[in-house]
This record gives structure tokens, sequence and C-alpha cells, in this order.
């Protein structure tokens, strides 16, 4: 709602739109960054309108009718295509966006990415300092992630985490540069202890200095 500016950097988007759903109304300018390329791939097939794409039509009207239908799924959709740029990028560098470089921007959503990223909690701060470099001062960082979780399942293939808890998360956010306006845990989900085994959810807001 109250978050809301010229541009926003999705660090880590994944195949996914997810994120920005809600995010297309009030941002002129969405850039979704990934480490791997097949993943910006599969959502430049949804940006072009590539019939193989994922079909994101559901998720598109589910939003919209928790924004009481300001818009319809076909005029959201539009305005996704229209506003965002893809874009590479590695957390573990000083400026993630390298070789490329945006100004300064509004606000950076990290979704579901640092934890797959970081080996140790070091990894996880400086990760999360360079993240913070591409805001402005008074701009806002937005994270979701999982708590105490130490591995994810994709078919056969089992991908260690890095297992977080809340200190470790305020304190990483703080020597970042931003104070804490909300920090929200989530535990009323349920996903298969044998596919992922974390504890709970949070999601989190904060200005930086």
């Amino acid at each position: 709602g109250r978050v809301e500016g010229k541009s926003l950097i999705e660090i880590g988007a994944g195949p996914t739109i997810y994120f920005i759903l809600s995010a297309c109304e009030n941002f002129k300018q969405i850039y979704l960054t990934d480490y791997l390329e097949g993943n910006l791939q599969e959502i430049e097939k949804w940006l072009k309108g590539d019939g193989e794409a994922y079909d994101w039509s559901r998720y598109l009207k589910y939003v919209c009718a928790i924004e009481n239908h300001r818009s319809t799924a076909e005029e959201k959709a539009e305005k996704i295509r229209r506003k965002v740029s893809l874009m590479r990028c590695d957390v573990t560098k000083s400026n993630p966006l390298e070789p490329n470089s945006l100004p300064l921007t509004d606000c950076v959503i990290v979704a579901g990415c640092l934890i797959c990223a970081c080996k140790n909690v070091e990894d996880y701060k400086a990760a999360l300092k360079n993240v913070v470099s591409l805001i402005r001062p008074g701009g806002h960082l937005i994270i979701t992630d999982y708590l105490g979780a130490s591995y994810y399942l994709v078919g056969e293939a089992k991908f260690p985490v890095l297992s977080l808890d809340e200190n470790i998360v305020r304190e990483a956010v703080a020597d970042s540069g931003c104070e804490m306006q909300e920090f929200t845990t989530f535990t009323d989900f349920v996903i298969p202890e044998d596919t992922f085994n974390c504890k709970n959810s949070f999601c989190l807001l904060a200005c930086k200095y």
C-alpha cells in the first residue's frame, strides 16, 4: 500500500512473477533479476505471450480479487508486460547487477533467495549489504523467506539452504543500514517435511537510512 515509487528490483525472482502482481500497481518500472539465465528465459516467454509459457492467469485473477477488482487480470498482465525488464544478478557481488548498473531504486524485494545463495550467516549478512546497496536512502527493503529450514527437494535432488532464526535476520537487516518497520512470521501453512523442512516463514519491511 504505502510502499511505492518509480522503480522496484526483485532479487532472485526465479522463473516466477508472484511478488510483483501487486507491486506493478505502485511502481513505474520493475526489474526482475535472477542468477540463472534459464529462469529469466521462462519469464521472458510469458512476457512475450509465448504459448508454451506458464499460465499465470489464475494467480492474476486471485490478486485482482484481493485488490477488490481495481483492474482485470488482463489489464494487470498488460501492465506487468509493459513495466518489466529482466536482468542477471549475483548477490555475492558488491554490485549484484554487475556488469550492469541502475540508478538507486525505491524498493527491493528479496523472496526465498538468500537462504539458497548463502552458506553461512556471514555470507547472508554480506549478501544483504550488497542487495541494500541498490536502494536509495529512504527506500524500502522487503524480504520474505523461511526460518529453521535446512533443505528442500526437487524430484530426487536435495538442495541445502541456510537455516535462519529471527534474531539473525533482524541483526542482518540492521547491519545492512536499514531500520525494521514490520516483521511478521507465519506458521499456518503445510509443506511436507520430506519436500521442505521449514518451520515457518516471515515477511519484513525495512527502510534504508
